[in-house]
Protein backbone atom coordinates (compact mmCIF):
# COMPACT_ATOMS: atom_id res chain seq x y z
CA UNK A 1 0.00 0.00 0.00
CA UNK A 2 0.84 3.43 -0.97
CA UNK A 3 2.59 5.22 2.02
CA UNK A 4 0.67 8.63 1.37
CA UNK A 5 -2.66 6.68 2.31
CA UNK A 6 -2.00 4.81 5.57
CA UNK A 7 -4.35 5.91 7.99
CA UNK A 8 -2.38 6.08 11.41
CA UNK A 9 0.35 8.19 9.75
CA UNK A 10 -1.96 11.45 8.49
CA UNK A 11 -1.44 13.85 10.73
CA UNK A 12 -4.82 15.12 12.80
CA UNK A 13 -6.49 18.45 10.62
CA UNK A 14 -6.83 21.26 13.53
CA UNK A 15 -9.47 23.96 12.54
CA UNK A 16 -7.87 26.95 13.65
CA UNK A 17 -8.59 30.58 12.93
CA UNK A 18 -10.52 31.56 9.63
CA UNK A 19 -11.62 27.66 8.84
CA UNK A 20 -14.02 28.00 12.11
CA UNK A 21 -17.44 28.34 10.69
CA UNK A 22 -19.76 28.21 13.74
CA UNK A 23 -20.47 31.56 14.25
CA UNK A 24 -21.00 31.31 18.19
CA UNK A 25 -18.23 30.04 20.35
CA UNK A 26 -17.61 29.07 23.72
CA UNK A 27 -14.07 30.61 24.19
CA UNK A 28 -11.09 29.76 26.78
CA UNK A 29 -7.84 31.63 27.29
CA UNK A 30 -4.75 30.16 27.04
CA UNK A 31 -4.23 29.70 30.58
CA UNK A 32 -7.68 27.48 30.46
CA UNK A 33 -9.83 30.60 31.92
CA UNK A 34 -13.18 30.44 30.71
CA UNK A 35 -13.76 33.74 28.90
CA UNK A 36 -17.78 32.72 27.70
CA UNK A 37 -19.46 32.40 24.82
CA UNK A 38 -19.06 35.60 22.18
CA UNK A 39 -19.01 35.26 18.30
CA UNK A 40 -16.35 34.11 16.38
CA UNK A 41 -15.21 37.71 14.83
CA UNK A 42 -15.25 38.55 18.56
CA UNK A 43 -13.30 35.61 19.71
CA UNK A 44 -10.60 36.49 16.58
CA UNK A 45 -10.01 39.41 17.66
CA UNK A 46 -9.15 38.83 20.84
CA UNK A 47 -6.89 36.19 19.92
CA UNK A 48 -5.16 38.73 17.15
CA UNK A 49 -4.44 41.34 20.36
CA UNK A 50 -2.58 39.03 21.84
CA UNK A 51 -0.63 37.21 18.68
CA UNK A 52 -2.08 34.02 19.25
CA UNK A 53 -4.34 31.57 16.99
CA UNK A 54 -8.14 30.48 17.83
CA UNK A 55 -8.42 26.53 17.99
CA UNK A 56 -11.09 24.58 17.91
CA UNK A 57 -11.37 22.22 20.50
CA UNK A 58 -14.61 20.22 20.81
CA UNK A 59 -16.21 20.95 17.38
CA UNK A 60 -19.23 18.55 18.47
CA UNK A 61 -20.36 20.55 21.83
CA UNK A 62 -23.19 23.04 21.31
CA UNK A 63 -21.90 25.60 21.15
CA UNK A 64 -18.48 24.81 19.73
CA UNK A 65 -15.50 25.14 22.11
CA UNK A 66 -12.36 27.50 20.86
CA UNK A 67 -9.40 28.17 22.87
CA UNK A 68 -6.87 31.30 22.18
CA UNK A 69 -3.68 29.84 22.07
CA UNK A 70 -0.54 29.14 20.14
CA UNK A 71 -1.23 26.49 16.76
CA UNK A 72 2.67 24.92 17.33
CA UNK A 73 1.72 25.08 21.58
CA UNK A 74 -1.48 23.49 20.86
CA UNK A 75 0.16 20.96 18.30
CA UNK A 76 2.85 20.14 20.67
CA UNK A 77 0.15 19.22 23.83
CA UNK A 78 -0.95 17.44 21.30
CA UNK A 79 2.11 15.05 20.71
CA UNK A 80 2.69 14.97 23.97
CA UNK A 81 -0.30 13.54 24.99
CA UNK A 82 0.11 10.71 22.06
CA UNK A 83 3.43 9.67 23.16
CA UNK A 84 1.73 9.47 26.82
CA UNK A 85 -0.74 7.07 25.61
CA UNK A 86 1.61 4.86 23.96
CA UNK A 87 4.13 4.74 27.03
CA UNK A 88 1.02 3.89 29.19
CA UNK A 89 -0.31 1.15 26.67
CA UNK A 90 3.42 -0.36 26.78
CA UNK A 91 3.54 -0.17 30.21
CA UNK A 92 0.41 -2.06 30.78
CA UNK A 93 0.68 -4.38 28.38
CA UNK A 94 1.76 -7.97 29.54
CA UNK A 95 4.71 -9.97 27.50
CA UNK A 96 3.47 -13.81 26.34
CA UNK A 97 6.41 -16.54 26.04
CA UNK A 98 5.66 -19.78 24.68
CA UNK A 99 7.78 -22.98 25.91
CA UNK A 100 7.08 -25.81 24.04
CA UNK A 101 7.81 -29.81 25.56
CA UNK A 102 7.79 -33.62 24.27
CA UNK A 103 6.95 -36.42 26.27
CA UNK A 104 10.35 -37.94 25.76
CA UNK A 105 12.18 -34.93 27.24
CA UNK A 106 15.58 -35.62 29.20
CA UNK A 107 15.34 -34.73 32.74
CA UNK A 108 18.08 -32.21 32.44
CA UNK A 109 16.28 -30.65 28.94
CA UNK A 110 13.28 -30.77 31.37
CA UNK A 111 14.88 -28.47 34.15
CA UNK A 112 16.40 -26.12 31.61
CA UNK A 113 13.04 -25.58 30.36
CA UNK A 114 11.37 -25.27 33.66
CA UNK A 115 14.50 -22.60 34.66
CA UNK A 116 13.23 -20.63 31.69
CA UNK A 117 9.86 -20.76 32.68
CA UNK A 118 10.74 -19.57 35.98
CA UNK A 119 12.28 -16.85 34.94
CA UNK A 120 10.02 -15.29 32.16
CA UNK A 121 7.06 -15.44 34.99
CA UNK A 122 9.34 -13.62 37.80
CA UNK A 123 9.74 -10.96 35.12
CA UNK A 124 6.25 -10.78 35.02
CA UNK A 125 5.68 -12.52 31.21
CA UNK A 126 2.78 -14.87 30.92
CA UNK A 127 3.94 -18.04 29.71
CA UNK A 128 1.93 -20.30 27.07
CA UNK A 129 3.30 -23.77 27.84
CA UNK A 130 2.66 -26.29 24.93
CA UNK A 131 3.68 -30.19 25.24
CA UNK A 132 3.39 -31.56 21.26
CA UNK A 133 2.22 -35.43 21.15
CA UNK A 134 3.16 -37.80 18.17
CA UNK A 135 1.73 -41.02 17.17
CA UNK A 136 2.07 -43.49 19.70
CA UNK A 137 1.94 -40.70 22.36
CA UNK A 138 -1.40 -39.65 22.05
CA UNK A 139 -2.88 -42.74 23.54
CA UNK A 140 -1.04 -41.91 27.01
CA UNK A 141 -2.28 -38.12 26.82
CA UNK A 142 -3.41 -38.48 30.10
CA UNK A 143 -0.48 -39.88 31.64
CA UNK A 144 1.58 -36.99 30.33
CA UNK A 145 -0.69 -34.35 31.53
CA UNK A 146 -0.62 -35.80 35.08
CA UNK A 147 3.41 -36.42 34.56
CA UNK A 148 3.47 -32.15 33.44
CA UNK A 149 1.59 -31.32 35.97
CA UNK A 150 3.44 -32.63 38.85
CA UNK A 151 6.90 -31.55 37.54
CA UNK A 152 5.78 -27.89 36.88
CA UNK A 153 4.49 -27.92 40.62
CA UNK A 154 8.06 -29.69 41.47
CA UNK A 155 10.44 -27.69 39.53
CA UNK A 156 8.61 -24.08 39.50
CA UNK A 157 7.94 -21.71 42.64
CA UNK A 158 5.12 -18.68 43.02
CA UNK A 159 3.43 -19.19 39.91
CA UNK A 160 -0.52 -20.08 39.04
CA UNK A 161 -2.07 -21.37 35.83
CA UNK A 162 -3.89 -18.43 34.01
CA UNK A 163 -5.12 -21.57 32.08
CA UNK A 164 -5.11 -24.83 33.27
CA UNK A 165 -3.22 -27.41 30.97
CA UNK A 166 -5.62 -28.70 28.81
CA UNK A 167 -5.77 -31.53 26.53
CA UNK A 168 -6.44 -30.11 23.30
CA UNK A 169 -6.11 -32.34 19.91
CA UNK A 170 -2.51 -33.46 20.25
CA UNK A 171 -0.97 -30.97 21.95
CA UNK A 172 -1.30 -30.22 25.95
CA UNK A 173 -1.66 -26.52 26.23
CA UNK A 174 -2.08 -24.20 29.00
CA UNK A 175 -0.88 -21.04 30.82
CA UNK A 176 1.34 -19.90 33.39
CA UNK A 177 1.23 -16.82 35.36
CA UNK A 178 3.05 -15.19 38.23
CA UNK A 179 1.05 -15.73 41.46
CA UNK A 180 0.24 -12.60 43.03
CA UNK A 181 0.38 -13.66 46.47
Amino acid sequence: MNKRFRQDERKPFIIANHRIRANELRVLSDTGEQLGVMQKNQAQNIANEQELDLVLIVPNAEPPVAKIISLNKYNYEIKKKQKEKAKQARQNSVDTKEVKFRPAIGEHDLKMKTNQIQKFIEKGAKVKVTIQMRGRENSKAKDVLEQFSSQFSEYLSGFKYDAPLKLNGNRIIGVIVKDEK
